[in-house]
Parts: C-alpha cells; sequence; structure tokens
C-alpha cells in the first residue's frame, strides 16, 4: 500500500499516487468548499445567536477540540457539544450554554456563502470523467448536501459518507471503507483527497488508501507529523499546494 505506515519509528517517503487508481474520493470542507467566513468571523455570530456572552476564542474552540477523544459511541454533535463545554471550563464560560452554541454555529455555518476552493471545480471535473467519485465528510447530511445544491454539484458524486451515518468519524477507517464498498473499488485502487493531516491523511491512508493531501494554511507533512498508536508514522502520497495540482496530476 502507499500513504506509508511504518512501525520502525522512521521516516516514511511518500511514492506519490499512480494513475493505477479506480476511484477518487474527496473530503468537502476546506476540500472543495470554503466559507465567505472563516471560523473566527462565524463564533462571534454564534454567540449572539445564542444569546450568550462570548468566552473563548475559535482558536481557544479548536484547541480543546483537538485534544478530544471520539468514542465510537458519540456522534459529530455529541463531540462539538463536548468542546464548547471544555472550552467553556477552561475559560470562564457555563457548559449549560454548549448545546445551544453549537446549534447556532451551525446556523450560520448553514447560511454563509459556500464557495468552491481554488481549482477544486476544475479538479472535480477532471475526476469525474476518467474515475469513480465519492465524497467522505465529518458534516452532518442536512447541512453538507445544502453546501452540495448551492454549488450544483448534489449529483456530482456515487458514494456519499456523511458523519452522522456512520459510527465513527474520520480518521476512523469506516467511512473510507463505507464509501469504497458503495463504489465496489478496492482501497489500494483509491485515492482520497482532503485539507486536514489528522482526518484526512492519517484516515485514508490506515484504511490503505493513496492520499493526496492539500493543506489550506500551506504546512507540511513535518509541521504536524503525528504519530500512530502503533507507534508507526503517517504520511501523504502528495502534498498539493492547490487543487490545481489535482487537476494535472489526475488529467
Amino acid at each position: 500500500m502507499t500513504g506509508e505506515i511504518r512501525d520502525d519509528g522512521a521516516e516514511s517517503t511518500a511514492t506519490g499516487p499512480t494513475n493505477d487508481i479506480d476511484a477518487v474520493l474527496f473530503d468537502l470542507d476546506d476540500t472543495l468548499t470554503t466559507y465567505e467566513q472563516d471560523g473566527g468571523e462565524i463564533l462571534p455570530e454564534a454567540f449572539d445567536r445564542a444569546g450568550v456572552e462570548p468566552f473563548c476564542t475559535y482558536a481557544d474552540l479548536e484547541a480543546v477540540a483537538s485534544e478530544q477523544a471520539f468514542p465510537p459511541d458519540r456522534t459529530h454533535t455529541d463531540f462539538w457539544t463536548s468542546a464548547f463545554e471544555r472550552a467553556a471550563d477552561r475559560n470562564g464560560g457555563d457548559p449549560r450554554d454548549a448545546r445551544a452554541l453549537y446549534e447556532a454555529f451551525g446556523a450560520v455555518l448553514a447560511r454563509d456563502r459556500v464557495e468552491f476552493r481554488p481549482g477544486a471545480e476544475t479538479a472535480l471535473r477532471v475526476a469525474r470523467a476518467d474515475y469513480r467519485i465519492g465524497l467522505v465528510t465529518n458534516g452532518e447530511r442536512e447541512l453538507q448536501t445544502a453546501k452540495l445544491e448551492n454549488l450544483g454539484i448534489a449529483d456530482a458524486f456515487e458514494s456519499e459518507v456523511y458523519v452522522d451515518e456512520v459510527s465513527e468519524p474520520k480518521p476512523a477507517t469506516e467511512p473510507f471503507e463505507t464509501a469504497l464498498t458503495a463504489l465496489g473499488v478496492d482501497p489500494d485502487r483509491a485515492l482520497h483527497v482532503g485539507d486536514s493531516f489528522h482526518h484526512d491523511v492519517r484516515g485514508a491512508a490506515r484504511a490503505g488508501l493513496q492520499v493526496a493531501w492539500c493543506p489550506t494554511d500551506g504546512t507540511t507533512p513535518s509541521e504536524v507529523r503525528e504519530t500512530a498508536p502503533d507507534g508507526g508514522r503517517v504520511e501523504p502520497d502528495r502534498v498539493l499546494e492547490s487543487l490545481h495540482g489535482l487537476a494535472d496530476l489526475l488529467g
């Protein structure tokens, strides 16, 4: 398998996706799409919508979220509600406001204008021309399908996997396996494209897929490298500066 996971603690060398793939899976948020506002702009609106005095920044919320484990029996809603609870505990807020804040944040996201990330529309068109196409997102169906409809790509994917329809979100292997089963494609014949090193690179590589990582902030694998539970290391096969690079890779 590419997307190599080594068990000797040594650095792995990304070999790069090859042309022998039958399917391309895409993440949605911050991979194919972006919002007109970022999380730092949306959170104050969420506090206002929920009628809660602001007690943390978006960076504070991301920090506590990154520290959380995600047991199999918990949903995406549970995860982010817990993140708001912990952020409240840590920053002098009321944890009882967590669910209202989660819902308010989602409501602001739902009405915010979503756009294609640069190069994404072309990359998707090129991929659809020659490969089976799937979507694997840690977002919930109702919210994510609204974005697809706004962008005119509601019918673009042959397989769609949403976080509220699996038992565990990425980086668990289940979402990737579910998408590939629906497509009838083996993991080593598939390429996953995503922006998150933790959710996309780690999850897809461990599921046996090839991985193209397209970070939004210019970070490199060495800056965000993660050690797997077995002591091995996970690497993307390709690091793309933009999705224009994916179109070149697949075309």
